[in-house]
Formats: structure tokens, C-alpha cells, sequence
């Protein structure tokens, strides 16, 4: 099956431990120091179980957008990477498009298969 921003990866970036945060911090608290070290506010947020899925954009500026995916569990962050087309520039619509065509929210119900350190995973 074609998808229109070739295959996706998902890269880790981060832990809560790593911008200072307690594994036992709300899930309120984590998404908004993550907004805050990106000087970015959530245009979306798809929250589930074990996983929480965000486009992160600049105040003002609606097509500035970039996924990321926060694993509850094991408290990492991912960045979501597409082969073809610009990562940081999405706005809410492309968002709800590419979570529907990837099927996003399956990974972000059960983020266990995301790589936890060095390389990432890619779906074709």
C-alpha cells in the first residue's frame, strides 16, 4: 500500500528523567514542560493507556507542526519521522490526515515496539 509520506520512523529524543522530570510527574505536568522546553503549545493530543500522541506548534504560526509520541510507560519521547515530505511544518489537518493513513494512534496505544535508545523503527 502507497501512504503518502513513504514509510515512518519513530527516532527517541528524550526521557522525562533527561528535562527533569519524576517518573511518578502527571501526565499533565510531562506534556507541559515538553511544550515548554519546545517553546510550542499541543495543536492536538491524542491521549490513550500507554501512550500519548502530539503535534507540537509555535503559538501563531499554524503550519509549524511536528509529531511526537510519549511513551507513559518507559517515559521516552519519539520523535515520528516521515521519509517524504517536511516533518515540521504540519498543520492540524495534515495531522488528522497522516494519524488516519499511519494508523498512529495503534502505535500510540501500545508504544512497547518503539526503540528505547540509538536507531529507530520504521513502518514501511
Amino acid at each position: 500500500m502507497h501512504q503518502s509520506r513513504g514509510a515512518v520512523s519513530f527516532t527517541p529524543l528524550f526521557t522525562t528523567d533527561d528535562i527533569g522530570l519524576h517518573k511518578d510527574a502527571s501526565i499533565e505536568h510531562v506534556v507541559k514542560v515538553f511544550l515548554t522546553v519546545g517553546e510550542a503549545m499541543a495543536a492536538r493530543w491524542i491521549e490513550m493507556p500507554r501512550g500519548i500522541l502530539l503535534l507540537q506548534s509555535v503559538p501563531d504560526q499554524p503550519a509549524s507542526g511536528a509529531i511526537y509520541l510519549y511513551d507513559r510507560e518507559r517515559h521516552i519521547f519519539f520523535f515520528v519521522d516521515f521519509v517524504n515530505g517536511r516533518d515540521d511544518t504540519m498543520t492540524a489537518a495534515e495531522f488528522d490526515e497522516l494519524v488516519a493513513e499511519y494508523d498512529l494512534v495503534s502505535c500510540t496505544a501500545n508504544p512497547a515496539f518503539l526503540p528505547a535508545r540509538a536507531g529507530n523503527t520504521a513502518i514501511a
